[in-house]
């Protein structure tokens, strides 16, 4: 075999190798226009955002959507349909690959340098109870998470200039505790509409209390952006629970700043996304004034 043949093979290796994320991310999202599939670099891997133009004579901005953790960018359920029913109102939407669950981080450290209460990764299965960790594992992941949010999120100026006009970022679930740290931090662009969806962080208890943020409601009350607060009926008892608190904080708003929207449905089907969409879009546009 001649030096030139050697050459070309090791070309289409080459090709193949930087290929091969986009043939995994077209499996994934097969149901997804192709155009719609865009990439961005996180903790030096790919990581899937999908971009979906506005599809209306009206053309208000965009809606960065996070969805759960442990999910994809086009999540089953709210996710899914905000990124592909607000396109027809007037805003672009863009939805990122939300960050790993708490238990099942992409490590960017070797786990043992994590974890040394046993061998395995911690995993939590769901017909187990949780088992308890110290504060130090529990904020190393919490920390890997946030690190990896903010890197998604700070690579969206671009993309998001491609839809001029007001941005709105929605988070859902523990991914919306998530990202009001990270607003509360000054670590992520702030947005012209945040909104929160059932919003949790379900084991901050569990840290050392030097190292614990202050509740959702304390840092929401301290944004001076307008904020939508949306609370269902089947979110996480967490949730549930702290929303009159999120709602006696920040009542002192006026009401251009602070919404609560407790939902007449609940999640599981359709009628319950349209009626959240409803509110995002109906809060958005008085913001806006459009």
């Amino acid at each position: 075999m001649n030096i030139k043949h050697v050459c070309h093979i090791f070309i289409i290796i080459l090709g193949m190798w930087a290929l091969a994320p986009n043939a995994s991310a077209q499996q994934k999202y097969a149901h997804v226009n192709s155009n719609e599939i865009k990439f961005i670099t996180i903790d030096g891997k790919q990581s899937e955002v999908l971009v979906r133009s506005w599809q209306s004579k009206k053309q208000f901005g965009s809606v960065t959507i996070v969805g759960p953790s442990d999910t994809n960018a086009d999540a089953n359920g709210l996710a899914s349909y905000l990124r592909t029913h607000i396109n027809q109102r007037g805003w672009a939407s863009i939805s990122l690959t939300p960050a790993k669950g708490l238990y099942r981080p992409n490590y960017a450290t070797k786990p043992e340098d994590i974890s040394q209460a046993g061998n395995e990764q911690i995993t939590v299965n769901t017909n187990k109870s949780t088992p308890k960790y110290t504060s130090e594992q529990l904020l190393e992941l919490r920390n890997f998470q946030q690190a990896s949010l903010s890197e998604a999120i700070n690579q969206l100026g671009s993309t998001i200039s491609l839809f001029p006009g007001a941005n709105i970022l929605v988070a859902i679930d523990d991914s919306a505790g998530m990202v009001t740290n990270l607003l509360y931090d000054k670590k992520i662009p702030i947005p012209d509409v945040f909104v929160v969806v059932n919003p949790y962080r379900e084991f901050e208890y569990l840290i050392d209390p030097q190292s614990q943020r202050k509740s959702i409601a304390e840092q929401l009350v301290t944004m001076s952006l307008p904020i939508l607060d949306i609370q269902s009926r089947d979110a996480h008892p967490i949730s549930i629970t702290e929303a009159s608190t999120r709602l006696n904080y920040n009542q002192v708003k006026p009401a251009r700043y602070y919404r609560q929207y407790q939902m007449s449905l609940d999640f599981t089907n359709q009628s319950g996304w349209e009626e959240a969409l409803n509110q995002i879009e109906g809060f958005s546009r008085t913001v806006i004034g459009r």
